[in-house]
């Protein structure tokens, strides 16, 4: 592994290199002086490396300039960008200019700048097989190892006639979730079956059908496909693709960095535009039900609570009660009629989350939760993240008409 770390200071270019080694020890970190040497471009003549740590501001120059000059060359490496100081406006700069990372020095530790160097190498990967065409941007499904997801299907359990059932991936109160193989062709899927107790009960069914038929027509990236929907005796059933990458929640008990988090977020509202196109609100948007395929891009699930706009539906009070409270937005605590800005709301929960690595109003039970999504301020964050701060004020305002007005204004803003 090889580092260029370019910096005025050649006190804070050894702390790097320090915290550099303690990660990688075998790692050649070259160290840049910008004042005495100027544009490191010329680095990258001669030199071939991984990794580039730019000062935004080193020797007085513009860093973003050199920045662009970086990433225009061919085989270029990511840059992270590291400043004194930074707000929010600063990171999406960063990002828009090709960086892969912004970080600000003070209260940097080892942990946050190895992890996001990994995230940096990770998604330079995952953009180099895209362009090679080792992988598409858009797997519908990928084959996986059976034997290490879930646990067996008890002995009939979930049984549909033309699949195979193979494990019990999932369950919930409407349904159980299973790994399956159609059997014409063998493609691994996912099989979500409708709990036989409920077939008779007219609002569940409903809420069930009502799922395949809200996104069976979209067709995206970010949204999960549907194959079939249909009925078997007393069980009826969704058969949807399994996506291999784990869930948000997972990422997020991993640890991101705040760019990971930025980027990540205007993703989900590139889906949210897409879901919120078709007139479609999900209302339960948390991170368990944000799911990725291989090449990294976040899916959205679940849509068992969703609510089609341009229709008459009687099952608003059920999906009030049923919703996470976690993320629950203020209109949707206090029972009324919510539109796309809820799932903004919520989204904002979830950068929250990401951001800091923990999770909004902290252990609070659901009554607590819903007190203090409707009376509480939103909570400062951190003051090493306090460039967020306007976005997640925006994003958790009480009222619907001072947050984002749309997915695709917050996507606009912040799109990296």
């Amino acid at each position: 592994m090889r580092f260029l770390i370019v910096d005025d200071s050649s006190e804070f270019r050894r702390a790097l290199a320090q915290m550099l080694r303690g990660r990688w020890p075998e790692a050649h970190t070259g160290e840049w002086d910008p004042s005495r040497l100027g544009n490191p471009v010329a680095a990258l003549v001669h030199e071939r490396y991984d990794l580039l740590l730019l000062n935004l501001h080193p020797a007085g120059e513009a860093g973003m300039q050199w920045l662009a000059q970086i990433r225009a060359r061919p085989q270029a490496p990511p840059v992270v960008l590291i400043a004194d100081y930074g707000d929010t406006h600063v990171a999406i700069q960063a990002l828009k200019a090709g960086a892969a990372d912004f970080l600000r020095k003070t209260g940097l530790t080892q942990q946050r700048l190895t992890r996001t160097i990994e995230d940096a190498l990770r998604e330079q990967e995952a953009r180099r097989q895209e362009i090679s065409g080792a992988r598409s941007s858009f797997v519908r499904t990928i084959p996986i190892d059976a034997l290490r997801s879930g646990a067996p299907a008890q002995d009939n359990a979930g049984h549909i006639p033309g699949y195979r059932t193979l494990r019990k991936i999932g369950e919930g109160g409407m349904a159980r979730v299973y790994l399956a193989e159609r059997a014409h062709d063998g493609l691994q899927l996912v099989l979500k079956v409708l709990d036989p107790g409920l077939r008779r009960d007219g609002t569940f069914l409903q809420r069930f059908v009502r799922e395949y038929k809200l996104i069976a027509e979209i067709e995206n990236e970010h949204v999960a496909h549907i194959f079939d929907q249909g009925f078997a005796g007393e069980q009826a059933y969704i058969a949807m693709e399994y996506l291999s990458g784990g869930t948000l929640a997972a990422r997020i008990h991993e640890g991101m960095s705040s760019l990971a988090a930025l980027r990540l977020t205007s993703q989900i509202a590139k889906a949210l535009d897409a879901i919120h196109a078709h007139g479609i609100v999900h209302r339960d948007l948390k991170p368990q039900n944000i799911m990725f395929r291989p090449n990294g891009r976040p899916v959205i699930v679940d849509f068992g609570l969703a609510k089609d706009l341009d229709a008459t539906s009687h099952l608003t009070r059920y999906g009030e009660v049923m919703a996470t409270p976690r993320y629950m937005s203020p209109e949707q605590c206090r029972g009324r009629a919510v539109d796309a800005r809820s799932d903004l709301y919520s989204l904002g929960a979830i950068f929250y989350e990401m951001l800091t690595g923990e999770r909004l109003w902290g252990n609070e039970g659901p009554a607590g939760l819903l007190q203090k999504h409707v009376h509480e301020p939103v909570p400062s964050l951190p003051e090493r993240l306090a460039g967020y701060q306007t976005i997640i004020d925006r994003l958790l305002a009480k009222s619907p008409e001072d947050r984002f007005q749309s997915a695709r204004e917050l996507f606009a803003t912040i799109a990296v």
